[in-house]
């Protein structure tokens, strides 16, 4: 791959954005949010990246990845008015089926570059990676896995404490909801990888995104994520009671623990 070959995906992916362009300013909003979200990823990827001193061609290939990940959230939020998968499609599968029908890799990555790009981008939104993933591969679903949350925790935080900044944004801001679910609270304290399917209650949200913060592979994900106090910036809109401090107790020292090395 080369810098030509960069150029053609930016290209790519700004004409296929434009043509999802839409008069509903509800739609419009959030389609754009997800637009600046594909863009922030792909500089969280050469953060990453440059940090784990990558190769010239292994950081074209997270550029890549950090672009197209979220490719199939055009066409499901224009279909469904959502960006819930339970309640419509798996949007990293839909993004695998739109870069099939676009048919953009052809002459500018190898067959091998293509299967990482398309195996990163199916795992990126799982709750763990395929079993029978390794190497090189494995390398980058976890770089664009923890480069995908960053950009969350920026996004949800950043709305929860300003809510006026991106209006329409598809994120629950109901704060005034203080009930939350056991099975919840049982899963992170056990360790799970818990899905969205489980969610109740918007505290639930809440405290699944937080357990998040375990599932950074790199140390300097977990840097990044606590110079920005992720931790302590969502916890204040998670109500305390005895269950959730024993929540909040477990991840900080997980937390701690992982920065100490």
């Amino acid at each position: 791959m080369t810098q030509d070959d960069i150029c053609f995906f930016s290209s790519w992916f700004e004409a296929y954005a434009k043509r999802y362009l839409s008069e509903e300013v509800e739609v419009e909003a959030n389609l754009r949010y997800k637009k600046e979200h594909s863009l922030r990823v792909r500089d969280y990827m050469l953060t990453l990246g440059e940090n784990l001193q990558l190769d010239t061609n292994q950081m074209f290939l997270a550029e890549v990845i950090g672009l197209l990940h979220d490719v199939g959230r055009f066409e499901q939020y224009v279909k469904y008015h959502t960006f819930k998968d339970h309640q419509s499609e798996d949007h990293a599968q839909l993004g695998l089926l739109v870069l099939e029908r676009e048919q953009i890799f052809s002459g500018h990555v190898s067959m091998s570059e293509e299967e990482i790009i398309l195996t990163a981008i199916r795992n990126h939104n799982q709750r763990v990676i395929q079993a029978n993933i390794a190497g090189k591969t494995l390398l980058f679903c976890k770089l664009i896995r923890d480069a995908d949350k960053l950009d969350i925790f920026d996004q949800v935080v950043n709305f929860y404490e300003n809510p006026w900044r991106t209006p329409y944004f598809a994120v629950d801001g109901n704060h005034k909801d203080k009930s939350y679910s056991p099975e919840i609270i049982q899963g992170i304290l056990n360790g799970k990888q818990i899905s969205y399917t489980s969610v109740k209650t918007p505290v639930d949200i809440k405290l699944i995104r937080l357990s998040w913060l375990l599932d950074l592979t790199f140390p300097i994900a977990l840097e990044i994520a606590n110079r920005k106090q992720f931790f302590a910036r969502l916890r204040a809109f998670i109500p305390v009671t005895e269950e959730t401090l024993q929540v909040f107790q477990y991840i900080e020292q997980k937390i701690s623990t992982k920065l100490r090395g």
